[in-house]
């Protein structure tokens, strides 16, 4: 049984499941996830966008469907008593029913840890105390768990095993040691796959587009549009623009590393996104924003100098960040032209992006992850 709540989960997921019948014959899973898990043969027990939330207040607002979605998901596990439970990131819903099936003798493999490293640091003991094997993607996350029962391990990250298989991923094209200001220019806009995040993010990053169109006479704009989402949500940013400058503004449901490979810079909302732009070695912009209320308690409760993941992994600041009431159009404009104004900075931060990739190192985390799933099939089968 896999649980995954969202885009990047159902991703990296759908990567084990296609693993698993090489090792495990007649293999069935089923559970929560996304298009690319059902494309692998997995069972959705239920749909998966109302899964795909972000924010306190979201959360909020959606808690008798959260509630009813867990206990619904607890009796599967008593019912269809499944040999492994896999909770894929999503640590909200993920925890409880990692408790509920540990109370009922079933093992949990953990793919994909929450952040404990800048948050919320009590989970690394839950998840040592209630998880039968931790799979972390970042070397520096085992020793946060490594106090704790459950065995850990570093299995690498899902992004350099597709980036390494080409999986996904189009050839890294080496990058101009420059940026044209009269030439073209070619912006990659990517602001989030929820809907919450297009409505906070989509609106000062495409006014920021604007103040550069009007700057660069060959600037022109690629928005990722992750497939499912409403069109209005796009139209209503991009039509204006696009009327104004008419064939330098697109938007394209093209998967995010084809936008990228045809970019030569990008805006990126912080997440999973940021560290597939650094992989493919664009010079990006860093921006989030999310409602106040939830912002205060984050900024509270983070200890973390960094909130993007490729300045995280990098130990410094390679990229700029720009967060919460820094997201102005003025501020992102800038940013972008930097790399736009000093040749110098648009090389250095390709080669530190490249750099990104060595920290990363060479293991692949599907099979890692499916040989964990094994190991403890055959165990449990033995006992």
């Amino acid at each position: 049984m896999f649980v995954a709540g969202d885009p990047s989960g159902d991703e990296h997921a759908s990567a084990v499941i296609k693993r698993l019948p090489g090792l495990l014959p007649g293999t069935t899973t089923f559970g929560i996830g996304g298009p690319k898990m059902a494309a692998a043969g997995f069972e959705q027990l239920m749909p998966f966008e109302p899964f795909n939330r972000m924010g306190l207040l979201e959360v909020v607002r959606q808690l008798p469907f959260f509630l009813k979605a867990k206990s619904k998901l607890v009796n599967v596990l008593a019912r269809r008593k499944p040999s492994v439970l896999v909770c894929v990131d999503y640590p909200g819903f993920n925890i409880p029913l990692m408790k509920a099936a540990h109370a009922k003798g079933i093992p949990v493999v953990w793919y994909i840890v929450p952040q404990v490293w800048a948050w919320k640091k009590n989970r690394a003991e839950t998840l040592g105390r209630f998880a039968s094997f931790i799979a972390v993607v970042f070397p520096f996350e085992a020793p946060y768990f490594s106090p704790f029962p459950a065995p850990v391990s570093f299995v690498g990250h899902p992004l350099v095993e597709a980036l390494d298989e080409g999986i996904d991923f189009p050839p890294v094209q080496p990058k101009a040691s420059r940026l044209d200001k009269n030439g073209p220019i070619r912006c990659a806009i990517v602001p989030g796959s929820r809907v919450q995040e297009i409505r906070l993010m989509l609106g000062p990053m495409m006014q920021a587009c604007e103040i550069l169109m009007r700057k660069y006479p060959r600037f022109s704009v690629t928005v990722s549009k992750c497939i499912g989402l409403p069109q209005e949500l796009f139209a209503m940013h991009c039509d204006t623009l696009l009327a104004l400058y008419p064939g330098r503004v697109s938007v394209s449901e093209d998967p995010l590393v084809n936008v990228l490979a045809a970019s030569d810079c990008a805006v990126v909302t912080s997440g999973t996104a940021t560290l597939q732009t650094a992989l493919m070695r664009v010079p990006l912009v860093i921006a989030y924003r999310t409602s106040g209320l939830t912002y205060s308690l984050l900024k509270r409760m983070v200890t973390l100098p960094y909130i993007g993941l490729p300045n995280i992994v990098a130990g410094e600041k390679i990229v700029p960040e720009l967060i919460q009431d820094q997201v102005t159009p003025h501020a992102l404009a800038d940013a972008v032209s930097q790399y736009v104004e000093s040749p110098v900075l648009y090389a250095q931060t390709v080669g530190r992006l490249g750099a990104l990739r060595e920290k990363l190192g060479g293991k692949k985390p599907s099979v890692e992850v499916a040989s964990a799933i094994r190991s403890l099939v055959m165990t449990d089968d033995r006992a």
